[in-house]
């Protein structure tokens, strides 16, 4: 598709929805919705994307990516959406792109959070240098500097195996890990734990919005209101009438309830979305997640000055002598046992 018209392309308010349009690559979305986003103290981006819903004319390699933006009070709702038939670098930036404009342009987020896959393109896209999955990324570097024997070979060393988990270098200066170990450490303090990149994968104090499941709740949802997987063109009008919806939504962030039964399904389906995140979650969710945070904050009650800095470094704690009540393997062991209870085996 090459022209949409202009009753679907401009927005009962004026203003355009199809932002993008090329053969592989559509960009739709409402920027007066993100102005009034950013207004109403907009925190958070989820995105994330799903092999369905794209049309039949760009085949099935090609993926629906929704941008869903969470303000106040929990209130969520889809932001941008893009149809592309790549998944490369260029698309993420596309996208990323488009909400910076747009930002720009009103009141931009100070601090805004980005929830997204552990993929190297999205990330790479996002913020530079952050290219890999977290294991992948530390296995290759791992691998790389030579540290592969003195772990897992017939050198095996329980001192080197354990390097991930320090700071300093674990044997003495004439081991042959010792030069491996060093780069390594040297890849995790300037990569992982200073700067923008350790919010990419720490969830120390995240209590909520730690994976993409919003996103992929809303995919789910949305195969409801088309007919099929792949949906013609003509169905992704339904995307337009969703759009219209999170702009008003935004507008009665307060004020909506689910007291008209005689909602269409399409507005019904937005309404739904901007009840507070936490009224929908499970029962035996929401303990999961009130039981990780009480861990985390008898962690940090246990070591409040140590945990500070450290949080303060990004962090990058610094075993030294100006920490004298510093965490002991122990206490890290213990805690990350515990932890260890309410995750998933496919979980960093």
């Amino acid at each position: 598709m090459t022209y949409i018209p202009d009753t679907l392309n401009i927005l009962p308010h004026g203003s355009m929805f199809v932002h993008r349009l090329e053969p592989t690559l559509h960009v739709y979305y409402n920027g007066n919705a993100l102005r009034v986003a950013a207004r109403n103290v907009l925190h958070t981006l989820v995105a994330d994307g799903v092999h369905s819903f794209q049309p039949r004319q760009l085949k099935r390699k090609d993926q629906l990516h929704t941008v869903h933006g969470v303000c106040r009070n929990g209130v969520k709702v889809p932001l941008l959406y893009v149809i592309s038939s790549k998944k490369n670098e260029k698309v993420y930036a596309t996208i990323f792109r488009h909400l910076r404009d747009e930002f720009n342009a009103s009141m931009h987020p100070t601090n805004l959070r980005v929830v997204i896959d552990f993929e190297k393109v999205p990330i790479n896209a996002a913020e530079r240098n952050c290219a890999f999955h977290l294991a992948q990324a530390w296995n290759r570097r791992r691998d790389r500097v030579r540290l592969s024997p003195s772990i897992n070979g017939a050198r095996k060393s329980i001192e080197v195996e354990a390097v991930r988990a320090l700071t300093t270098v674990p044997v003495a200066r004439e081991h042959l890990a010792c030069g491996p170990c060093s780069e390594f450490l040297k890849y995790l303090e300037e990569t992982w734990y200073t700067g923008i990149f350790a919010d990419l994968w720490n969830k120390f104090e995240v209590e909520e919005l730690k994976t993409t499941n919003l996103a992929e709740a809303y995919h789910s949802q949305l195969n409801t209101l088309m007919d099929g997987d792949h949906p013609t063109l003509s169905r992704l009008e339904a995307l337009r009438h969703l759009d219209i919806e999170a702009e008003s939504v935004f507008i009665r962030l307060q004020r909506v309830t689910l007291r008209d039964s005689a909602t269409p399904p399409f507005h019904k389906f937005l309404l739904i979305q901007v009840l507070s995140h936490e009224k929908y979650i499970r029962t035996k969710d929401r303990e999961r997640r009130e039981t990780i945070a009480q861990e985390m904050r008898r962690y940090l009650a246990r070591h409040p000055f140590f945990l500070r800095n450290c949080i303060n470094e990004n962090l990058h704690c610094k075993f030294s002598g100006d920490y004298p009540q510093g965490v002991s393997g122990a206490d890290i062991e213990q805690y990350c046992r515990t932890m260890s209870h309410f995750v998933s085996n496919t979980t960093i």
